[in-house]
């Protein structure tokens, strides 16, 4: 490392403008990064859903689903409703407009709710115009509230943005020895998320959950880099100071090859064990963690990089302004702690066994969610439905005929859809209005009941015995409407060119229910994406399914996603969890040379994970698996640092001192970078949680927020305690033949 550490000295300007060209060329590539919203990309090759997507793509490559906006309205006369309803028409680029009188789906408790379609995108400036038209007419009226049922825009607002960074900035000042240090750690550490997020380009894509949290998770996780460097480099100058008034560019530039010399072990295995954490996310059979793990592994790699190629830079150039600067450094002494860990370290022991068996078995109590849908005001009145979709091969048409009617009759099922009993049904007239009122027109064709009457007695005399398809009625309309004067008053003059392209949209939707080899069905439930009641309709749907279809079949949507999921889970969990335990613990068996040490340590770390688990079953709350995976990749492989750190130092001053005073030792050394670095983690990812709209992305941070306090409350009051008690041979050293206290 001495020739390393000089190069990165004597070069330091040219490697600083390299680092600068980087940081400008990642700002140009980052609105270019792919950032992708479908979870659904992330579903292994084996699983059922991802092949039943595959050929939903395949089949159905025209396929789309309408971008829908709900106005929600409270306390609408009822002789207004329609006229709402007709007045909601009229918004620029709508399709069609729900309203369902009477059906709870649509009014509920005084409140109203209109569901409005359209095949303009959510981006897009016609749904803006779309949006302004409703608050320009109906803003203030019936306390109208509306919502776009898109996924929420992830990322951090400016304003949330900056009350992290003031925070970070504080408690960076509170431990630092002078006021513009923070500044330069910002610094570098800003160009190394900078260039990661660039560099994000050479990825096909990356989801939109490590697009949000990659960035603060990175500055947090690896700002105690800097902390380290620039300790050790005001070590090493106040060793060559003594005895001069003052230092040359020259005595800097050593001071700073033996800070880089002497600091990158400590750096370098804080960073290696903080990739692994991450790397051991690529196993996932999700492929979501291989995401998030390969771009928050390449986000500490480049951490680092930045501080030991631009901070020494940083260091050297700005030396003056940070001497002018200098404040005293928050230190906090840990003698009455260490006192308390050493006279109780048995019971301290004691202690944690028992700590740890009650969180490994209260964990079991905490429930694992795999959907965390956005709530709005609206859900809270009328929730969202959970629609699926089920693939069937063709042949299995006629099978259909039994299974709709057993789903119809489903609690919580609130329309099945499919071929058979949407375009390929012959209707009654009466059966007709009210699919036609129920789906929307959507051609265009303004069709009414009573013009659906009047063509079903001219054709058969009757309109309660002849039968006809919605295509059979276009047609017919289209064969005859010129020539009858009845007709052609029932329908619109708007209508009559409209109703000429009818035939064609009525093609293309039955292209869209039935494929060359497959049909599909949409299943719209008003059941929750996850409970027990869900899992007992899946059940009984899978068995319907199993019983009526003899070909491959394949159930698509967020619950039959989560099902699977459930269903492989634990299993890759207890995988996860024993492949980062054993990963960190062959890093620090490495370190330490000791069995006893390592254990304690992933022992120490893990009841931390289980902890921060029974914390929020405590609080009422399940959580969600990626929060789960990602907290303890992070405690794993970040706060065992602090774990490392702390025993390296007592271990240290060990073999020169007693149990106590190295216990005291080591508290007074390692306080200062634990508690800079835990902090900021802990209070950064608790304050940033509070910004995101999307629940999912929320709990992840909010529970990295927990867990880093988990971990730290273990490591400063648990850990020493248990060194202490476990001190001589186990630890692999030979006690120091001192006074004991």
């Amino acid at each position: 490392m001495k020739k390393t550490a000089q190069f990165l000295v004597d070069r330091r300007k040219g490697i600083f403008l390299f680092m600068m060209c980087l940081a400008v060329v990642s700002v140009i590539l980052i609105p270019r990064v792919n950032v992708n919203t479908d979870m659904t990309r992330y579903l292994p090759e084996s699983s059922a859903m991802k092949q039943g997507i595959d050929l939903l793509a395949q089949e159905f490559s025209g396929l789309s689903m309408p971008n829908t906006v709900r106005v929600m309205f409270r306390d609408v006369p009822e002789e207004e409703k329609e006229a709402v309803r007709a007045k909601l028409k009229e918004t620029p680029h709508v399709q069609s407009v729900s309203f369902l009188p009477g059906d709870p789906r649509s009014e509920k408790d005084g409140y109203s709710l209109y569901t409005l379609e359209f095949s303009v995108g959510y981006d897009s400036p016609e749904m803006q115009e779309a949006e302004d038209y409703i608050m320009s007419e109906y803003a203030g009226q019936y306390d109208m509230i509306y919502s776009l049922d898109k996924p929420s825009q992830q990322g951090v607002p400016v304003w949330i943005f900056a009350l992290a960074l003031v925070l970070l900035l504080v408690i960076l000042m509170l431990f630092s020895g002078s006021w513009t240090e923070p500044f330069l750690f910002l610094f570098a550490m800003g160009i190394a998320v900078v260039i990661n997020m660039g560099s994000n380009i050479l990825l096909p894509c990356i989801s939109e959950i490590t697009w949000s949290i990659g960035a603060i998770l990175q500055l947090a996780l690896s700002i105690d880099y800097s902390v380290i460097l620039m300790s050790r480099y005001r070590q090493e100058a106040a060793a060559i100071a003594a005895g001069k008034e003052q230092l040359s560019l020259s005595d800097r530039e050593r001071a700073m090859k033996a800070a880089l010399e002497g600091s990158f072990s400590s750096i370098a295995g804080s960073a290696f064990t903080t990739i692994v954490g991450f790397l051991v996310l690529v196993f996932m059979s999700f492929r979501i963690g291989l995401d998030l793990g390969v771009v928050m592994a390449k986000g500490v790699l480049l951490s680092m990089t930045s501080v030991l190629t631009i901070l020494p830079f940083l260091i050297l150039a700005l030396d003056a302004l940070i001497r002018k600067s200098r404040k005293k450094i928050l230190t906090l002494k840990m003698d009455v702690v260490s006192r308390f860990s050493y006279r109780h370290r048995k019971g301290i022991a004691v202690f944690f066994l028992l700590f740890f068996i009650t969180v490994l078995i209260l964990k079991g109590n905490t429930e694992i969610s795999f959907t965390l849908p956005a709530e709005n005001e609206i859900d809270l009145v009328f929730p969202r439905e959970n629609q699926m979709i089920l693939l069937y091969a063709n042949e299995d048409e006629s099978a259909l005929s039994d299974i709709i009617p057993r789903l119809e009759e489903e609690e919580g099922v609130n329309s099945v859809m499919a071929w058979q009993n949407t375009l390929g049904k012959a209707f009654t007239a009466r059966e007709l209005s009210e699919f036609i009122e129920r789906m929307g027109a959507g051609m265009g064709v303004d069709i009414s009941p009573e013009l659906i009457q009047t063509v079903y007695l001219m054709r058969f005399g009757s309109d309660e015995e002849g039968r006809m398809t919605i295509s059979e009625l276009v047609s017919y309309l289209s064969d005859t409407v010129s020539e009858n004067v009845l007709l052609k008053a029932l329908l619109p003059e708007k209508s009559m060119d409209a109703l000429k392209e009818a035939p064609a949209l009525l093609e293309k939707a039955e292209g869209q229910m039935k494929g060359p080899e497959h049909s599909l069905m949409v299943l719209s439930t008003s059941l929750p994406q996850e409970s027990e009641e869900t899992s007992a309709f899946m059940e009984r749907l899978t068995a319907l399914c199993e019983s009526n279809l003899s070909a491959p079949w394949y159930l698509i949507g967020n619950t039959p996603m989560a099902v699977e999921m459930v269903d492989t889970f634990t299993g890759e969990l207890n995988f996860l969890t024993l492949l980062t335990a054993a990963a960190i613990f062959l890093v620090v068996l490495i370190t330490f040379r000791s069995v006893a040490v390592p254990v304690i340590l992933v022992l120490l770390i893990q009841s931390g994970v289980y902890a921060t688990m029974v914390m929020i079953n405590l609080q009422g709350m399940t959580i969600y698996y990626l929060a789960l995976l990602v907290v303890q990749s992070i405690l794993m492989g970040a706060t065992i640092d602090y774990a490392i750190l702390f025993s390296n130092y007592y271990l240290e001053m060990r073999k020169k001192e007693g149990a106590e005073d190295a216990l005291r030792d080591a508290y007074n050394r390692s306080v200062h970078t634990i508690l800079t670095s835990g902090c900021i983690v802990i209070s950064v990812t608790a304050i940033v949680g509070y910004a995101f709209a999307d629940p999912s992305v929320r709990q992840i941070v909010h529970t990295i927020s927990k867990g880093a306090a988990c971990a730290v409350i273990l490591i400063l009051f648990v850990l020493p305690g248990l060194l202490a008690a476990l001190d001589g041979p186990a630890l692999g050293r030979r006690r120091h033949t001192g006074c004991e206290s």
